[in-house]
């Protein structure tokens, strides 16, 4: 594998990185994120994120797979991001938080069939096989030791959603409302296990500012500030104080 290193690292410069500094607590993380893709038809999408903490380092990959498509059927292999889940501000993803502070996929592939509805069946090293069926308004999946189902509705000028989860024993859920006001939007989820959250996205000259705060296994809060070159965070997760900021460019 190390000799794409190179490749990956040139090409990404051409189209787009991101280089900043995000911690939990007293030791920060240095990263620099390179992300882009290579080709027009069959085409390999990646990210990769060097990162150094406490004098030590490393490379988090966080998507390399090869996408192709032939009239309604596409095929993904590598590592790709799974993207279930409704949720919008309270944790809803189910890939893995890197320690250069992205998300990182899953090894594995994915045959998806885009008919009347979308069918995707794949396998993931971590999870094992997974069916998902989607239609514009509602998704369920299946995956071999849970699965669920997740949907929105539009009513007027609020957007509903929720879905509901179970894996071995444990069930969840969650519901939630987002509504737009003039260019702003407010939104609130609630999740069972039980808690709750509260969020505000407002546009700025240039800028987009956005509020969370919310109860969980405990409280948190952040604030973040996002232009198009830069991103600034602050916030409590964890019971501790996070924080990051980073500049984006491409030569």
């Amino acid at each position: 594998m190390r000799w794409l290193w190179p490749f990956l690292l040139l090409s990404a410069l051409g189209q787009g990185w991101e280089v900043g500094v995000h911690g939990l607590g007293p030791a920060p993380t240095l990263f620099l994120r390179l992300s882009g893709e290579v080709g027009e038809g069959p085409r390999v999408s990646y990210a990769l994120a060097p990162y150094l903490r406490e004098g030590e380092g490393g490379v988090s990959l966080e998507r390399l797979y090869l996408a192709v498509g032939e009239g309604e059927w596409g095929l993904l292999l590598g590592r790709f991001p799974l993207t279930l889940g409704e949720g919008r501000l309270l944790p809803y993803t189910w890939n893995t938080l890197g320690p250069a502070g992205g998300e990182e996929g899953v090894w594995g592939g994915a045959l998806t069939w885009y008919g009347p509805l979308r069918l995707r069946l794949g396998y993931a090293w971590e999870r094992g096989g997974f069916v998902e069926a989607a239609w514009p308004e509602v998704r369920v999946w299946w995956e071999k030791e849970g699965g669920g189902m997740a949907g929105s509705v539009r009513l007027g000028e609020v957007v509903a959603y929720g879905e509901g989860r179970f894996r071995g024993t444990s069930p969840s859920a969650l519901v939630g409302a987002s509504l737009a006001l003039g260019e702003g939007m407010v939104t609130l989820e609630g999740t069972y296990p039980w808690g709750g959250a509260l969020g505000v996205v407002w546009p700025l000259e240039g800028l987009r500012l956005a509020g969370t705060l919310g109860y969980g296994a405990g409280w948190g809060a952040s604030l973040a500030l996002e232009g198009e070159r830069f991103w600034v965070r602050v916030g409590r997760v964890a019971g501790m104080w996070a924080w990051g900021l980073a500049i984006r460019g491409e030569f």
